[in-house]
Protein backbone atom coordinates (compact mmCIF):
# COMPACT_ATOMS: atom_id res chain seq x y z
CA UNK A 1 0.00 0.00 0.00
CA UNK A 2 1.37 2.97 -1.26
CA UNK A 3 -0.03 6.08 0.90
CA UNK A 4 -0.76 9.68 -1.05
CA UNK A 5 1.86 12.73 -0.82
CA UNK A 6 -0.34 14.26 2.17
CA UNK A 7 -0.69 11.19 4.52
CA UNK A 8 3.18 11.04 4.04
CA UNK A 9 3.77 14.07 5.29
CA UNK A 10 1.25 13.35 8.40
CA UNK A 11 3.36 10.81 9.07
CA UNK A 12 7.25 13.15 9.01
CA UNK A 13 4.90 15.53 10.88
CA UNK A 14 4.53 12.90 13.87
CA UNK A 15 8.73 12.54 14.00
CA UNK A 16 9.67 16.08 13.28
CA UNK A 17 10.50 16.14 10.10
CA UNK A 18 9.90 19.81 8.45
CA UNK A 19 6.90 19.74 6.12
CA UNK A 20 5.17 22.80 5.11
CA UNK A 21 2.16 24.71 5.93
CA UNK A 22 -0.65 23.14 3.80
CA UNK A 23 -4.34 22.06 3.28
CA UNK A 24 -6.03 19.88 1.68
CA UNK A 25 -8.88 20.53 -1.08
CA UNK A 26 -11.37 18.25 -2.07
CA UNK A 27 -13.46 20.85 -3.92
CA UNK A 28 -12.17 23.77 -6.01
CA UNK A 29 -14.65 26.04 -3.97
CA UNK A 30 -12.45 25.66 -1.06
CA UNK A 31 -9.47 28.14 -2.15
CA UNK A 32 -12.03 31.07 -1.47
CA UNK A 33 -11.21 29.48 2.41
CA UNK A 34 -7.47 29.20 2.17
CA UNK A 35 -5.81 29.72 5.17
CA UNK A 36 -2.21 29.84 3.74
CA UNK A 37 -1.04 33.00 2.08
CA UNK A 38 0.14 32.86 -1.80
CA UNK A 39 1.80 32.03 -3.74
CA UNK A 40 0.94 28.84 -2.95
CA UNK A 41 1.21 25.07 -5.01
CA UNK A 42 -1.61 23.06 -6.09
CA UNK A 43 -0.31 19.22 -6.27
CA UNK A 44 -2.68 16.76 -7.53
CA UNK A 45 -2.72 13.43 -5.28
CA UNK A 46 -2.34 10.62 -7.15
CA UNK A 47 0.47 8.03 -6.75
CA UNK A 48 1.14 8.18 -10.46
CA UNK A 49 5.12 9.26 -10.71
CA UNK A 50 5.74 12.43 -12.84
CA UNK A 51 3.10 14.64 -11.71
CA UNK A 52 4.69 17.83 -12.38
CA UNK A 53 6.00 16.73 -16.02
CA UNK A 54 2.13 15.63 -16.79
CA UNK A 55 0.74 19.71 -15.42
CA UNK A 56 -0.19 18.16 -12.08
CA UNK A 57 1.55 20.35 -9.78
CA UNK A 58 0.61 23.90 -10.43
CA UNK A 59 2.06 27.28 -8.60
CA UNK A 60 -0.54 29.96 -8.48
CA UNK A 61 -0.33 33.88 -7.39
CA UNK A 62 -4.09 34.57 -6.08
CA UNK A 63 -7.59 32.88 -5.69
CA UNK A 64 -8.87 32.93 -9.10
CA UNK A 65 -5.87 31.53 -10.57
CA UNK A 66 -6.01 28.77 -7.58
CA UNK A 67 -9.56 27.98 -8.88
CA UNK A 68 -8.80 27.28 -12.15
CA UNK A 69 -6.05 25.67 -11.90
CA UNK A 70 -7.62 23.16 -9.57
CA UNK A 71 -10.49 22.07 -11.99
CA UNK A 72 -7.38 21.16 -14.43
CA UNK A 73 -6.11 19.35 -12.19
CA UNK A 74 -9.24 17.71 -10.54
CA UNK A 75 -9.97 16.89 -14.19
CA UNK A 76 -6.60 16.07 -15.40
CA UNK A 77 -5.76 11.89 -15.25
CA UNK A 78 -1.91 11.14 -14.33
CA UNK A 79 -1.25 7.25 -15.78
CA UNK A 80 -4.90 7.03 -15.50
CA UNK A 81 -5.37 8.05 -12.06
CA UNK A 82 -7.71 10.62 -11.03
CA UNK A 83 -7.43 12.96 -7.54
CA UNK A 84 -10.14 12.82 -4.93
CA UNK A 85 -8.14 15.50 -2.97
CA UNK A 86 -5.56 17.82 -3.89
CA UNK A 87 -2.41 19.74 -1.92
CA UNK A 88 -2.54 23.12 -1.01
CA UNK A 89 1.03 24.12 -0.30
CA UNK A 90 3.13 26.90 0.39
CA UNK A 91 5.84 27.97 -2.17
CA UNK A 92 9.32 27.14 -0.66
CA UNK A 93 12.08 28.62 -2.35
CA UNK A 94 15.28 26.53 -2.11
CA UNK A 95 18.44 26.58 -3.90
CA UNK A 96 19.16 22.82 -4.05
CA UNK A 97 17.48 19.50 -4.51
CA UNK A 98 18.73 16.46 -2.94
CA UNK A 99 16.72 12.85 -2.20
CA UNK A 100 16.54 10.75 0.62
CA UNK A 101 15.11 7.54 1.32
CA UNK A 102 15.40 4.36 3.44
CA UNK A 103 14.16 1.28 2.34
CA UNK A 104 13.86 -2.47 3.00
CA UNK A 105 15.57 -4.34 0.77
CA UNK A 106 14.27 -8.42 0.42
CA UNK A 107 17.12 -9.70 -1.02
CA UNK A 108 19.78 -8.42 1.22
CA UNK A 109 17.36 -8.72 3.90
CA UNK A 110 18.23 -4.98 5.63
CA UNK A 111 17.27 -1.71 5.67
CA UNK A 112 19.26 0.52 2.92
CA UNK A 113 19.75 4.04 3.20
CA UNK A 114 20.00 5.81 -0.21
CA UNK A 115 21.12 9.66 -1.02
CA UNK A 116 21.63 11.53 -3.88
CA UNK A 117 22.72 15.03 -4.07
CA UNK A 118 20.70 16.30 -7.37
CA UNK A 119 17.21 15.57 -5.90
CA UNK A 120 13.86 16.70 -7.88
CA UNK A 121 12.22 15.38 -11.20
CA UNK A 122 15.22 14.72 -13.16
CA UNK A 123 15.62 11.19 -12.48
CA UNK A 124 18.45 9.83 -15.08
CA UNK A 125 20.80 12.63 -12.69
CA UNK A 126 18.97 11.27 -9.32
CA UNK A 127 20.05 7.88 -10.54
CA UNK A 128 23.48 8.51 -11.88
CA UNK A 129 24.36 9.92 -8.49
CA UNK A 130 22.84 7.20 -5.95
CA UNK A 131 24.59 6.35 -3.20
CA UNK A 132 23.62 3.83 -0.52
CA UNK A 133 24.71 2.27 3.02
CA UNK A 134 23.61 -0.98 4.21
CA UNK A 135 21.81 -1.05 7.98
CA UNK A 136 23.84 -4.40 9.04
CA UNK A 137 22.75 -4.89 12.58
CA UNK A 138 21.50 -1.49 14.22
CA UNK A 139 21.60 2.28 12.67
CA UNK A 140 23.62 4.75 13.81
CA UNK A 141 24.67 8.35 13.56
CA UNK A 142 27.38 7.30 11.35
CA UNK A 143 26.06 5.49 8.78
CA UNK A 144 24.20 8.48 8.15
CA UNK A 145 27.00 11.01 8.04
CA UNK A 146 28.93 7.80 5.80
CA UNK A 147 25.98 8.51 3.34
CA UNK A 148 26.01 12.04 3.11
CA UNK A 149 30.00 11.99 2.73
CA UNK A 150 29.67 9.67 -0.32
CA UNK A 151 26.48 12.39 -1.63
CA UNK A 152 29.56 15.04 -1.32
CA UNK A 153 27.77 16.54 1.58
CA UNK A 154 29.86 18.04 4.27
CA UNK A 155 29.63 20.76 6.53
CA UNK A 156 26.94 22.81 8.00
CA UNK A 157 24.33 20.76 6.99
CA UNK A 158 25.61 17.34 7.95
CA UNK A 159 24.04 17.57 11.21
CA UNK A 160 20.69 18.59 10.30
CA UNK A 161 20.59 16.13 7.25
CA UNK A 162 21.76 13.34 9.90
CA UNK A 163 18.63 14.05 12.31
CA UNK A 164 16.27 13.89 8.92
CA UNK A 165 17.83 10.05 7.78
CA UNK A 166 17.22 9.02 11.87
CA UNK A 167 13.72 10.16 11.88
CA UNK A 168 13.17 8.58 8.30
CA UNK A 169 14.78 5.22 9.55
CA UNK A 170 12.57 5.41 13.18
CA UNK A 171 9.79 5.85 10.61
CA UNK A 172 10.35 2.53 8.98
CA UNK A 173 10.99 0.64 11.90
CA UNK A 174 7.91 1.90 14.14
CA UNK A 175 5.20 1.86 11.54
CA UNK A 176 6.44 -1.37 9.37
CA UNK A 177 7.36 0.28 6.57
CA UNK A 178 8.80 -0.36 3.47
CA UNK A 179 9.78 3.15 2.43
CA UNK A 180 10.40 6.25 3.65
CA UNK A 181 11.83 8.49 0.52
CA UNK A 182 11.60 12.31 0.51
CA UNK A 183 12.04 13.24 -3.23
CA UNK A 184 13.12 16.36 -2.99
CA UNK A 185 14.07 17.32 0.07
CA UNK A 186 14.53 21.34 -0.21
CA UNK A 187 17.64 23.66 0.96
CA UNK A 188 17.04 26.93 0.66
CA UNK A 189 19.63 30.13 1.42
CA UNK A 190 19.59 29.86 5.21
CA UNK A 191 19.92 26.23 4.95
CA UNK A 192 16.80 25.29 6.13
CA UNK A 193 15.39 22.26 5.26
CA UNK A 194 12.16 21.02 4.02
CA UNK A 195 10.28 17.69 2.85
CA UNK A 196 8.74 19.06 -0.49
CA UNK A 197 7.33 15.84 -1.78
CA UNK A 198 7.59 12.17 0.03
CA UNK A 199 6.51 8.50 -0.55
CA UNK A 200 5.63 6.07 1.87
CA UNK A 201 4.66 2.30 1.25
CA UNK A 202 3.31 0.52 3.72
CA UNK A 203 3.56 -3.26 4.21
CA UNK A 204 0.23 -5.18 3.80
CA UNK A 205 0.16 -7.17 6.21
CA UNK A 206 0.91 -4.20 9.08
CA UNK A 207 -2.04 -2.58 9.07
CA UNK A 208 -3.86 -4.15 11.51
CA UNK A 209 -0.94 -3.34 13.45
CA UNK A 210 -1.38 -0.01 12.89
CA UNK A 211 -4.87 1.44 12.65
CA UNK A 212 -3.69 5.20 12.42
CA UNK A 213 -2.34 3.78 9.09
CA UNK A 214 -4.89 1.72 8.20
CA UNK A 215 -7.29 5.07 8.49
CA UNK A 216 -5.45 6.82 5.37
CA UNK A 217 -6.57 3.35 3.50
CA UNK A 218 -9.95 3.45 4.50
CA UNK A 219 -10.22 7.39 3.44
CA UNK A 220 -9.21 7.21 0.23
CA UNK A 221 -11.56 7.90 -2.27
CA UNK A 222 -13.84 9.50 0.67
CA UNK A 223 -13.03 12.79 0.97
CA UNK A 224 -15.14 14.06 -2.02
CA UNK A 225 -18.03 12.34 -1.19
CA UNK A 226 -20.97 13.80 -2.51
CA UNK A 227 -24.47 11.76 -1.10
CA UNK A 228 -25.15 12.11 -4.90
CA UNK A 229 -23.47 9.33 -6.35
CA UNK A 230 -24.33 5.79 -7.90
CA UNK A 231 -23.26 2.55 -6.06
CA UNK A 232 -20.67 0.33 -7.64
CA UNK A 233 -20.33 -3.12 -7.28
CA UNK A 234 -16.83 -4.82 -7.23
CA UNK A 235 -15.55 -8.06 -6.79
CA UNK A 236 -19.25 -9.30 -7.03
CA UNK A 237 -20.78 -12.37 -6.34
CA UNK A 238 -17.50 -14.57 -5.83
CA UNK A 239 -18.29 -18.18 -5.29
CA UNK A 240 -18.48 -19.45 -1.55
CA UNK A 241 -18.94 -15.94 -0.19
CA UNK A 242 -20.80 -15.26 2.60
CA UNK A 243 -20.02 -11.68 3.26
CA UNK A 244 -21.59 -8.76 2.14
CA UNK A 245 -19.02 -5.26 2.14
CA UNK A 246 -21.06 -1.99 2.13
CA UNK A 247 -17.97 1.10 2.45
CA UNK A 248 -17.20 4.16 0.55
CA UNK A 249 -14.20 3.78 -1.60
CA UNK A 250 -11.98 1.10 -3.29
CA UNK A 251 -9.32 1.64 -0.18
CA UNK A 252 -11.49 0.29 2.09
CA UNK A 253 -13.00 -2.28 0.31
CA UNK A 254 -9.60 -3.52 -0.19
CA UNK A 255 -8.39 -3.25 3.26
CA UNK A 256 -11.93 -5.14 4.44
CA UNK A 257 -11.54 -7.61 1.53
CA UNK A 258 -7.89 -8.75 2.64
CA UNK A 259 -8.89 -8.79 6.29
CA UNK A 260 -11.41 -11.26 5.92
CA UNK A 261 -9.28 -13.38 3.62
CA UNK A 262 -6.25 -12.66 6.17
CA UNK A 263 -8.98 -14.56 8.71
CA UNK A 264 -10.38 -16.89 6.69
CA UNK A 265 -13.45 -15.28 5.94
CA UNK A 266 -15.19 -15.63 2.89
CA UNK A 267 -15.89 -11.76 1.08
CA UNK A 268 -18.56 -12.79 -1.57
CA UNK A 269 -18.73 -9.22 -2.91
CA UNK A 270 -18.85 -5.60 -2.16
CA UNK A 271 -20.38 -2.34 -2.63
CA UNK A 272 -18.98 0.59 -2.85
CA UNK A 273 -20.16 4.53 -2.68
CA UNK A 274 -18.90 7.21 -3.30
CA UNK A 275 -18.52 10.00 -6.77
CA UNK A 276 -15.03 8.44 -7.76
CA UNK A 277 -14.13 4.65 -8.05
CA UNK A 278 -11.18 3.38 -10.01
CA UNK A 279 -11.11 6.43 -11.53
CA UNK A 280 -14.98 6.69 -12.69
CA UNK A 281 -17.45 9.32 -12.09
CA UNK A 282 -20.84 8.00 -11.56
CA UNK A 283 -23.95 9.90 -12.44
CA UNK A 284 -26.41 11.55 -10.29
CA UNK A 285 -28.25 8.96 -7.80
CA UNK A 286 -29.94 9.72 -4.52
CA UNK A 287 -28.00 8.20 -1.55
CA UNK A 288 -31.51 6.86 0.07
CA UNK A 289 -32.04 5.09 -3.15
CA UNK A 290 -28.11 3.93 -3.14
CA UNK A 291 -29.20 2.13 -0.35
CA UNK A 292 -32.27 0.40 -1.24
CA UNK A 293 -30.51 -0.55 -4.41
CA UNK A 294 -27.60 -1.93 -2.04
CA UNK A 295 -29.51 -3.98 0.59
CA UNK A 296 -32.15 -5.49 -2.22
CA UNK A 297 -29.22 -6.82 -4.45
CA UNK A 298 -28.19 -8.63 -1.22
CA UNK A 299 -30.85 -10.03 -0.29
CA UNK A 300 -31.33 -11.79 -3.77
CA UNK A 301 -27.81 -12.97 -2.91
CA UNK A 302 -28.51 -16.22 -0.58
CA UNK A 303 -25.57 -17.10 0.43
CA UNK A 304 -24.60 -13.92 1.48
CA UNK A 305 -25.39 -14.15 5.33
CA UNK A 306 -23.93 -11.14 6.75
CA UNK A 307 -23.55 -7.54 5.50
CA UNK A 308 -20.81 -5.28 7.16
CA UNK A 309 -21.36 -1.96 6.84
CA UNK A 310 -18.62 0.36 7.42
CA UNK A 311 -19.10 3.89 7.42
CA UNK A 312 -16.17 6.46 7.69
CA UNK A 313 -17.73 9.89 6.81
CA UNK A 314 -19.48 12.94 8.18
CA UNK A 315 -21.71 11.77 11.39
CA UNK A 316 -24.80 13.15 9.28
CA UNK A 317 -24.12 11.40 6.35
CA UNK A 318 -23.85 7.67 8.14
CA UNK A 319 -26.82 9.13 10.17
CA UNK A 320 -29.10 9.55 7.16
CA UNK A 321 -27.46 5.82 5.67
CA UNK A 322 -28.80 4.22 8.90
CA UNK A 323 -31.94 6.15 8.98
CA UNK A 324 -32.69 4.62 5.59
CA UNK A 325 -31.41 1.27 6.59
CA UNK A 326 -34.00 0.82 9.32
CA UNK A 327 -36.72 2.25 7.51
CA UNK A 328 -35.48 -0.70 4.74
CA UNK A 329 -35.61 -3.33 7.59
CA UNK A 330 -38.03 -2.08 10.32
CA UNK A 331 -36.76 -5.46 12.19
CA UNK A 332 -32.79 -3.50 12.52
CA UNK A 333 -35.46 -0.86 14.76
CA UNK A 334 -36.07 -3.65 17.43
CA UNK A 335 -33.87 -4.10 20.30
CA UNK A 336 -32.38 -7.43 20.36
CA UNK A 337 -34.30 -8.71 24.17
CA UNK A 338 -37.35 -6.92 22.61
CA UNK A 339 -40.46 -9.18 21.50
CA UNK A 340 -40.44 -9.33 17.85
CA UNK A 341 -43.27 -7.91 16.15
CA UNK A 342 -44.74 -11.36 14.71
CA UNK A 343 -45.74 -9.16 10.91
CA UNK A 344 -42.43 -8.45 10.15
CA UNK A 345 -40.05 -11.26 8.42
CA UNK A 346 -36.66 -12.65 9.17
CA UNK A 347 -34.23 -10.34 8.53
CA UNK A 348 -32.67 -12.09 4.96
CA UNK A 349 -29.27 -11.42 6.51
CA UNK A 350 -27.36 -10.07 9.90
CA UNK A 351 -25.85 -6.73 9.40
CA UNK A 352 -22.44 -5.50 11.54
CA UNK A 353 -22.29 -1.35 11.81
CA UNK A 354 -19.13 -0.15 12.20
CA UNK A 355 -19.14 3.99 12.23
CA UNK A 356 -16.60 6.61 12.20
CA UNK A 357 -17.27 9.01 14.14
CA UNK A 358 -18.94 6.79 16.29
CA UNK A 359 -23.19 6.81 16.62
CA UNK A 360 -25.46 5.81 19.68
CA UNK A 361 -26.52 2.31 18.51
CA UNK A 362 -29.97 2.76 19.58
CA UNK A 363 -30.36 4.23 16.07
CA UNK A 364 -30.36 0.53 14.84
CA UNK A 365 -30.27 -1.85 17.66
CA UNK A 366 -31.13 -4.78 15.80
CA UNK A 367 -27.85 -4.33 14.26
CA UNK A 368 -24.09 -5.69 15.58
CA UNK A 369 -22.30 -2.64 17.32
CA UNK A 370 -18.61 -2.90 16.72
CA UNK A 371 -16.15 0.46 16.61
CA UNK A 372 -13.18 -1.72 15.98
CA UNK A 373 -12.37 -2.17 12.25
CA UNK A 374 -11.34 -5.66 13.04
CA UNK A 375 -13.53 -6.43 15.65
CA UNK A 376 -16.44 -6.05 12.80
CA UNK A 377 -14.18 -8.48 10.55
CA UNK A 378 -13.77 -11.06 13.33
CA UNK A 379 -17.80 -10.77 14.18
CA UNK A 380 -18.89 -10.86 10.30
CA UNK A 381 -16.80 -14.10 10.34
CA UNK A 382 -18.40 -15.74 13.08
CA UNK A 383 -21.72 -14.57 12.31
CA UNK A 384 -21.11 -16.02 8.64
CA UNK A 385 -20.89 -19.30 9.89
CA UNK A 386 -23.23 -22.02 9.50
CA UNK A 387 -24.77 -23.09 12.73
CA UNK A 388 -24.30 -25.99 14.49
Amino acid sequence: MELLEYQAKQLFEQVGIPTLPSQIIADPRELKQLQIPYPIVLKSQVRAGGRGKAGGIKRVQNTIDAIAAARNIFNLAIAGQYPDVLLAEAHYERKQEIFLAVVLDYELQRPVLLGSAHGGMEIDQLLANLHQVVIKDFFSPFQARHLLNKMGIRGALVPALSDIIKKMYDLLLTKDLELVEINPLGINQAGELMALDGKVTVHDTALRKHPEIALFYEHQNQLSFTPEAAPLSWHHDVQGGTVGIVCYGVGAAALIWDMLHDLKGHPACCWLLGPRAQGRVFSPYDLDEQIETILEQLAALPQIKVILLNLVAEAEINQRILATLTAHFPQLAIAPDADPDPELPELPQQIIVRCLPSLDPAIAPGCHWEEDLEAAVKQAIALSKPET
